[in-house]
């Protein structure tokens, strides 16, 4: 996906082409949080945690690359 694309669509169906993409979800959690400092991540797991049947504590232990 280009960013181009995510840039204007919604943080719902952005996560349905993820999938359709065939991305996993730690994929996808960390391509929705690259670059954002830990607050402006938070704030993201807030919104998109339910989206992908994540807790926020899940979403942010996903954004670690360990």
């Amino acid at each position: 996906m280009s960013d181009e694309i995510l840039r204007y669509t919604d943080l719902a169906t952005a996560i349905q082409l993820a999938r359709s993409a065939g991305m996993t979800t730690t994929e996808i959690v960390r391509e929705l949080t690259r670059g954002r400092t830990y607050a402006d991540a938070l704030g993201l797991a807030k919104l998109a945690a339910p989206l992908l049947d994540l807790t926020v504590s899940e979403f942010m232990a996903l954004r670690k690359n360990e």
